[in-house]
């Protein structure tokens, strides 16, 4: 189903919003799950044998990066990560910043040292997920849309499989444009257009870092994990003195953790620390036991009573004081919720305008997720799934950076399975297995 619709009214909004829930609620008993057609061969194992890594002088290393495979027009790869990419030390290094830690890892994992170790990555999207049950074998599934225009640029992503020793396998979904990859592995570390256009090389170095560039994922033990934007002010926790920024703590799940429960205990573990002026953001996760939750970091009692929708208020001692602290509280929140966009579900956070009861942000596609599953008692088919997934996705509209889906994925949390849509093409569909 195409969305390039723009509402004029809510009256339209709601009439298209019925008419997707009745399509896909029709699907759900046409349908049965999705294909378990392999995704298509791809012969192209010497395309990438003469491209430069300039970092990298190991031959194992060199021998991996060049593995990678084109699946779709230079926009959707696969690579088998078979070296090191030494999360214990990534994770001793105590960063707070993910510039910071893209210029660790590679330091950490090449064999030359790039000559910037600046590059600016920021995190951000406005996705959505859901957890559901198949109604005919009972597996539980879960489905996430990536969502972020990236000013609209081709970006290259990646299905990424890892097997760490003394961890647990697993695949996981890389944005790739973090790290500068665009369209066919062209690369250049800043985000700017016309600089892309006038200095972009193909250098396969930079490919070291894709265990750290994860989106959402999920392992051999059917435990899957995805980050969703918030607004407001980012997590920056001061309980334990070790910390993690949001994709190192994706891939100490994914490695580590069997079960939702496991997860928690993980992050228990560590301060999550989200850089100044990236936002905030949420967990969604879910496991093969059938438990699903959403992990928010939130504020405290005491800062509760001081968010305001204003900005900033003065107090009766007559301060300036802003709606959000500079350093959120160590206050960890596990909302048992099948679906998640982009606002706190968090009752904690009813009061703020970033909350469940005042936010925009995702709420529309929240309302359809919510609506579809219950209408279906919480269960749909892979491909009802699938259906959902492209009923909330997103087309790349100009000034809105958190548009445009890049990828769609239905985990099958019971078999292991992923199924994999790019770019809003529900046509072709990608199947890979975490084992």
């Amino acid at each position: 189903m195409k969305k390039n619709i723009t509402f004029n009214s809510k009256h339209i909004q709601w009439f298209l919003f019925l008419c997707l829930s009745f399509s896909i609620t029709f699907c759900m008993f046409l349908l049965s799950s999705c294909s378990d057609d392999d995704s298509p061969e791809v012969n192209n194992k010497a395309h990438y044998q003469d491209v430069p890594a300039s970092l990298l002088t190991d031959a194992k290393k060199l021998e991996m990066v060049r593995s990678i495979q084109d699946l779709k027009d230079g926009r959707f790869f696969y690579l088998d990560y078979t070296e090191d990419y030494k999360l214990s030390t990534i994770s001793g290094y105590n960063l707070t910043d993910n510039t910071q830690l893209i210029g660790a890892v590679l330091k950490t994992l090449c064999d030359k040292t790039p000559s910037w170790l600046k590059a600016r990555v920021k995190l951000d999207a406005g996705c959505s997920a859901f957890a559901v049950t198949t109604p005919d074998t009972g597996d539980y599934l879960m489905g996430r849309n990536f969502d972020y225009s990236h000013d609209n640029e081709p970006i290259a992503a990646a299905l990424v499989r890892t097997a760490p020793e003394g961890g647990l396998k697993s695949i996981s979904m890389v944005d790739a444009y973090w790290i500068g990859y665009r369209q066919d592995l062209w690369h250049y570390i800043l985000y700017n257009k016309e600089q892309f256009e006038k200095h972009k090389t193909q250098d396969l170095s930079y490919i070291m870092a894709f265990p750290y560039l994860l989106m959402d994922g999920m392992n051999e033990a059917g435990f899957a994990v995805s980050v969703l934007h918030l607004d407001g002010k980012p997590t920056q926790q001061a309980s334990t003195g070790k910390k993690l920024t949001t994709t190192v703590a994706l891939r100490m799940m994914l490695d580590h953790a069997k079960t939702v429960d496991e997860a928690l205990k993980i992050l228990d573990g560590y301060d999550l620390w989200i850089p100044d002026n990236d936002g905030n953001y949420h967990f969604y996760m879910a496991d093969a036991t059938g438990r699903y939750a959403i992990v928010e970091f939130v504020y405290d009692k005491d800062h509760q009573s001081k968010i305001y929708i204003d900005d900033e208020y003065t107090g009766e001692d007559g301060k300036t004081y802003f709606k959000y602290p500079d350093v959120l509280p160590n206050t960890r929140e596990v909302i048992e919720k099948r679906y998640a966009s982009n606002f706190y579900v968090s009752e904690t956070m009813a009061c703020s305008d970033k909350g469940p009861k005042l936010s925009n942000h995702g709420k529309t596609r929240y309302d359809m997720m919510e609506f579809v599953i219950k209408q279906n008692s919480n269960q749909l088919s892979e491909e009802g799934a699938m259906n959902l997934l492209n009923g909330v996705s997103q087309a790349e509209t100009p000034g809105n950076p958190t548009s445009h889906t890049q990828w769609s994925v239905v985990y099958n949390l019971s078999q292991r399975k992923a199924t994999v849509c790019v770019n809003r093409d529900y046509k072709n569909k990608f199947t890979f297995y975490a084992k």
